[in-house]
């Protein structure tokens, strides 16, 4: 009797719950196509009236647009921006944990990246002259410090914060991934996007803060630019145009399709670390709810049951 009153009672609740639920998902969405708009918007119309402006204020500009959807989205709800989007405090011991997941994550990235490959051009590559050109310290101030922290706050903090009141973690953490690498807008930045942007919210959620997945973010960035930046001056003095040669080499031969492969299955070895690094953040932010998520006990009791 007491279990039949308690599942009509949660049946109760949970029809209640349903409108406020459609509401705030398709809110989530509408913010979130806005952040696609005005991103493009921004950079057509600072096309369209010709003014060339710096990297870094170009960079900066279209980032910022980014995120003032979600921010203008947030004081609507009357909430406070820097709670809602997670911006809490962590352990440094915490930022060496996150640094130390960086490193095991990385296959899943290159993996994707180089198997993406076999169909499409890398992007980065194929603009690397405008990313080197004019100011490296300003360019890289643009990808590895304005950029994670706007996307982060508005795909993280915004989309998968928000998703994740009203969805599973594995739901939310999946949707702001595809979100994520939607808003790269070409397939070989939105495939790598999607596998990382879902391991920044799992960060998240094991840390309970934003700075897990911005440091992530950091690293990533900080890395690929700096090997670019390396490979194009080398090959300017060799005089080899660097593009053209990885084009080549792409479609020329199955290189990116081996690489993936073998990356693939160091991602598969490197899973259990991922999730083990994950458990660990989340036990040094003494964040029950994700050590359980996390613990290999509990999932195997669960698969029991």
């Amino acid at each position: 009797m007491n279990n039949e009153m308690d599942n009509e009672l949660e049946q109760t609740v949970t029809a209640k719950k349903k409108p406020g639920v459609a509401r705030e998902v398709i809110g989530i969405i509408v913010v979130f196509i806005l952040m696609l708009v005005l991103n493009i918007l921004v950079g057509t119309v600072i096309g369209l009236i010709n003014v060339e402006l710096p990297l870094v204020v170009f960079g900066t500009i279209t980032e910022v647009a980014l995120v003032i959807p979600a921010i203008i989205y947030t004081l609507m709800k009357k909430e406070r921006v820097p709670e809602s989007f997670g911006f809490r405090k962590i352990k440094v011991s915490t930022i060496l944990w996150t640094v130390l997941l960086t490193i095991v994550s990385a296959p899943l990235l290159w993996c994707a990246n180089a198997l993406s490959q076999v169909f499409v051009p890398n992007t980065i590559i194929a603009s690397s002259d405008t990313l080197t050109s004019g100011s490296l310290l300003t360019s890289y101030i643009v990808v590895a410090v304005v950029a994670p922290i706007c996307e982060e706050s508005a795909m993280r903090g915004f989309c998968f914060n928000r998703f994740r009141r009203v969805t599973s973690l594995a739901v939310a953490a999946v949707i702001s991934g595809v979100m994520f690498g939607i808003l790269h807008l070409n397939i070989n930045q939105m495939c790598y996007a999607i596998v990382i942007g879902t391991i920044f919210a799992l960060v998240n959620f094991a840390s309970g803060s934003i700075w897990t997945s911005i440091i992530m973010h950091f690293i990533y960035n900080s890395f690929g630019f700096l090997v670019l930046a390396v490979v194009q001056a080398s090959a300017e003095l060799s005089g080899i145009d660097f593009a053209q040669q990885a084009e080549v080499t792409r479609t020329q031969s199955n290189v990116m399709l081996i690489a993936g492969l073998i990356l693939l299955v160091i991602s598969i070895g490197f899973s259990f670390l991922i999730k083990k690094v994950l458990r660990r953040i989340a036990m040094n932010e003494n964040n029950k709810e994700a050590v359980e998520v996390f613990s290999k006990k509990k999932a195997e009791e669960a698969a029991t049951e």
